[in-house]
């Protein structure tokens, strides 16, 4: 495995026991309020980081095994049932996405050299590779996790 992935994969292992421990550290009470009106509450946010990897990374993640250059369309949370993420169990979901995230990071080493390499077409991004797409899984995880660190435990 490329030396430049290993601490990117290390990182993504991580997001889990992160955002068990900042959900712990929130009151319940602050779960599904609204905070920020017409926007996600910290459940919405915890439970679509959780389930993110099942609906689109691990597929991409074996599109790119199986194709020499696959095609992607944007992810976006908007292509559910609006309570979708609310109605997931919390308590649930967080334990369950530590076996999602193991299994994401799992297909990402079985990846050849050759398939870190591959370009995908994808609409929203001029270069799109394995590594660009795990990158950015990461930053979509710190987005979201800063968004409940900050509704969970900011000053209002």
């Amino acid at each position: 495995m490329n030396r430049e992935i290993e601490p990117l994969l290390n990182a993504l292992n991580e997001t889990p026991r992160l955002l068990s421990e900042l959900i712990d550290e929130i009151d319940p009470e602050l779960y599904k309020a609204k905070i920020i009106k017409d926007k996600w509450s910290i459940h919405e946010h915890a439970t679509h980081i959780a389930v993110g990897d099942i609906y689109g990374f691990q597929k991409r993640l074996k599109m790119f095994s199986h194709k020499e250059k696959p095609t992607f369309k944007p992810l976006s949370g908007d292509n559910f049932d609006d309570l979708f993420f609310l109605n997931l169990d919390l308590k649930k979901t967080l334990g369950d996405f530590f076996e999602i995230r193991r299994k994401t990071v799992e297909l990402a080493k079985m990846f050849s050299l050759n398939d870190w390499s591959k370009q995908a077409v994808h609409p929203e991004y001029k270069t799109y590779t394995p590594y660009i797409m795990l990158r950015h899984l990461l930053m979509h995880d710190h987005n979201h996790l800063y968004k409940i660190e900050d509704m969970g435990l900011g000053i209002r």
